[in-house]
């Protein structure tokens, strides 16, 4: 936990200052959270070897820079590999697991240090850190930390829409659907930030759309699971 916290604490410093993060960073985190998980076991077990090294095959993966249709190969031919070597029961954390790898793709959801972030999480987490204090209850229990993890980070980062609106507001522009995602042009802005913003033609016209510094919500959301579990079911 510990590890895990600090990693994300100058990941998120770095993504916000430069909106990059060492490509290195998170690699303690995989290493210790995959040996963590296989002698947490009660009697450490080859069985599950292929659930625990799925993550992390995946995550060094992402050090090689594919094509975004072999990129997609890799993933569904290691998912299929890893789901055959598993024991029964583990097909929903897979999934997951191989989602999060899927939201990689060309980068256009979220870029390969995210990717490594959420993979190093799931590597070292079977479950939230807070059921080592409390049980959850049985509908709790269902759903694996992965899918916790995925959704709560999914929902703390649509809140950088409101941001976007309310700093579209302050500049006086109309409430749209385009004001939700993106800036109108602002060369000087453009300039002064340009690790914030990246240009875009968009119906004829340059806009400027907000680069989010997904290690944050990825972070507050890992905190959010770690302390109330899978807090969106009863």
């Amino acid at each position: 936990m510990g590890i895990a916290v600090a990693t994300l604490v100058i990941g998120s410093y770095e993504d916000i200052r430069s909106r990059e993060v060492d490509k290195f960073l998170f690699i303690p985190l995989v290493l210790v959270g995959a040996i963590g998980m296989f002698f947490n076991q009660s009697s450490p077990s080859l069985d599950l070897l292929p659930v625990i090294l799925f993550p992390v095959f995946l995550f060094f993966s992402l050090f090689v820079r594919f094509v975004p249709w072999f990129y997609t190969i890799v993933g569904i031919a290691s998912f299929a590999v890893f789901l055959y070597l598993s024991p029964p029961g583990y097909f929903l954390q897979l999934a997951v697991i191989f989602l999060i790898y899927l939201l990689g793709i060309g980068e256009r959801f979220f870029g390969v240090g995210d990717i490594k972030a959420m993979l190093a999480i799931c590597t070292g987490f079977s479950s939230p850190f807070i059921y080592n204090f409390i049980k959850p209850s049985f509908a709790q229990s269902i759903f694996p930390f992965d899918f916790g993890f995925l959704f709560t980070v999914s929902i703390v980062s649509m809140f950088s829409v409101f941001y976007v609106l309310i700093m579209n507001m302050r500049k006086g522009q109309k409430i749209s659907i385009d004001s939700l995602f993106s800036f109108g042009y602002d060369e000087d802005a453009l300039k002064k930030n340009p690790e914030r913003y990246s240009a875009r033609d968009f119906k004829g016209k340059q806009i400027m759309v907000y680069r989010l510094p997904f290690i944050v919500p990825i972070f507050i959301g890992f905190l959010i699971v770690s302390a109330f579990g899978n807090w969106f079911i009863l």
